[in-house]
């Protein structure tokens, strides 16, 4: 497997999880202006959508580190990525704390992805060993065996943080789906190959901006919904 080159595939992973999740946060922009009555965090299938959408970015996450990593660690491109990821991080807790005081972003999917990158390092070398751990903590939380409400309820107990946020990504499950990631890319997908096209590229195109996508298609469908509001 060549280190080196862009997988269509994953990119094309990525850009699928962008239009949803565009999708999602349109519905999400739709319920929280009261032009829909239904509720994200609470009604089924859109907690089952998330997750959907979610899995897609972590599994691409998994891969990703070890397209990256699995041959040689290059410590100062990890370094660099991850002061990349925590000033976004840092830029989205603000962000978020601007809109929504009571509701922020503490630990979202961005900061999520900057600790899970490290940490899913120790993994990328042993990537059958990274499927055991994967499956086996997605088993253990679906279970009841591997919480990390706890830690999150200390955090908020402890630190001043907000009890409800906008968004979280709690360490497990989701850890799970990053190791799952190392094992499947391992593989290659398992020979899955798909062709280009024109559809397909453009997908993929959104895949390879998939960072710039997430941070600016809310505040851009936020002023959409505001200046709507304030012709109304």
């Amino acid at each position: 497997m060549d280190m080196n080159k862009r997988y269509f595939e994953l990119d094309l992973l990525r850009g699928s999880a962008v239009v949803l999740m565009v999708l999602f946060h349109f519905g999400y922009d739709l319920a929280l202006f009261g032009y829909a009555s239904y509720k994200t965090t609470v009604d089924i299938e859109w907690i089952i959508f998330r997750g959907v959408i979610l899995s897609m970015f972590l599994l691409a996450v998994g891969m990703s580190s070890y397209l990256a990593y699995s041959k040689a660690i290059d410590w100062k491109k990890v370094w660099v990525r991850s002061a990349k990821l925590s000033a976004v991080s840092v830029l989205i807790s603000i962000g978020s704390y601007l809109v929504f005081p009571d509701q922020w972003i503490y630990f979202g999917v961005i900061h999520f992805i900057m600790v899970a990158t490290v940490v899913s390092l120790a993994f990328v070398k042993v990537p059958n060993l990274a499927l055991i751990v994967g499956v086996g903590v997605v088993a253990a939380y679906v279970l009841g065996y591997f919480h990390f409400d706890p830690v999150l309820s200390y955090a908020v107990e402890h630190f001043s943080l907000p009890r409800y946020t906008v968004d979280v990504v709690s360490f497990t499950p989701w850890f799970g789906v990053v190791l799952i990631g190392i094992f499947v890319m391992h593989h290659n997908f398992f020979g899955l190959t798909i062709h280009e096209s024109k559809r397909r590229n453009r997908l993929a195109y959104l895949g390879k901006h998939s960072l710039l996508i997430y941070l600016l298609h809310q505040p851009i469908l936020f002023g959409v919904f505001n200046v709507i509001e304030f012709i109304r």
